[in-house]
C-alpha cells in the first residue's frame, strides 16, 4: 500500500469516528482527520528536502467530476480544492452524439490528486445531503443558494486549516508546498497550453439560502462519515 493510500485509509476512520451523537467527540476526531492530513503533506516535503528522488506532477488518468450539465456550486467546491491540494485542471469535454459532456482531470502529484479526489467525493455528497434536509421543498434558486453557500464555509474552514500548519512548518517547507500549484500548472501548460482555471456560469442567489448554507459550511465537522458513498476508485 502507498504512503497516500495509507493516509486516506487512516483519514476514512477518523471521519467514520466522527460520526458520533456527541458533538464533542466529532470535533475531536474531525481535527485529528485535517491536521493528519495536512502533516502527512508537509512530511512529505520535509522527505523531499533530504532526498534526491522527488515526486513530480502528472496527469490523473481518470475524470474528477463528469456531467452533462455543469452545476456551479460543484465546480466552484472542486476549484477550492485544486486549490487547496496544490494542484491543476482542465475540462477534457467531449461530444457524444453532439451533446456537450464537461469531463474536469486533475494535473498535480498523485498523493495529492488522492486526496482531493476523496475529499471532492465525499464533500460533494455531504452537501447534497444537507441540502435535502434544509431547504428541499423551497425552490430550486433556494436550493443553489444554500449549497454555494455551504461551499463558501468550507473555504473558509480549509484557509483556517492552511493558516494553523503555518505555524508549524519550517517557511521552506511551506514555500515548497505553496510551489506544487505552480509545478502542476507549468506542467498542464507546457502538455496542453492551457491556463489555469475554466470559467462558470454565473446563478441567481437566494440571500437566506446562501446564508443558512454558509452556517452549515462553516461549522460542518470535516469528518462526519462518507455514509453510503462509494469512493474506491478515488482511492486507488
Amino acid at each position: 500500500m502507498s504512503a497516500s493510500a495509507e493516509i486516506i485509509e487512516k483519514v476514512s476512520k477518523l471521519l467514520r469516528l466522527a460520526n458520533s451523537t456527541s458533538a464533542n467527540e466529532a470535533a475531536v476526531a474531525t481535527a485529528q482527520a485535517n491536521r493528519l492530513i495536512d502533516k502527512y503533506r508537509i512530511s512529505e516535503i520535509d522527505l523531499e528536502m533530504t532526498s534526491e528522488v522527488v515526486e513530480g506532477p502528472e496527469e490523473d488518468q481518470d475524470y474528477v467530476y463528469q456531467t452533462g450539465r455543469l452545476i456551479p456550486w460543484k465546480h466552484h467546491l472542486l476549484s477550492i480544492l485544486v486549490k487547496h491540494y496544490g494542484l491543476a485542471y482542465f475540462n477534457s469535454a467531449h461530444y457524444p452524439e453532439g451533446r456537450k459532456v464537461t469531463r474536469f482531470k486533475l494535473i498535480g502529484r498523485k498523493s495529492d490528486m488522492a486526496i482531493a479526489k476523496y475529499m471532492f467525493t465525499w464533500l460533494m455528497t455531504e452537501c447534497q445531503r444537507l441540502s435535502d434536509l434544509h431547504a428541499k421543498g423551497k425552490g430550486h434558486v433556494y436550493v443553489f443558494s444554500y449549497c454555494e453557500g455551504f461551499v463558501c464555509g468550507i473555504e473558509e474552514q480549509l484557509k483556517l486549516s492552511r493558516a494553523e500548519i503555518k505555524k508549524e512548518a519550517s517557511s521552506a517547507a511551506m514555500v515548497k508546498l505553496d510551489n506544487r500549484a505552480v509545478e502542476a500548472n507549468a506542467f498542464m501548460r507546457q502538455q496542453y497550453n492551457l491556463r489555469r482555471g475554466v470559467s462558470s456560469s454565473h446563478a441567481r442567489i437566494d440571500g437566506s439560502g446562501f446564508s443558512a448554507g454558509k452556517e452549515k459550511g462553516t461549522s460542518f465537522h470535516l469528518g462526519k462519515a462518507m455514509g453510503s458513498v462509494s469512493v474506491g476508485k478515488h482511492l486507488k
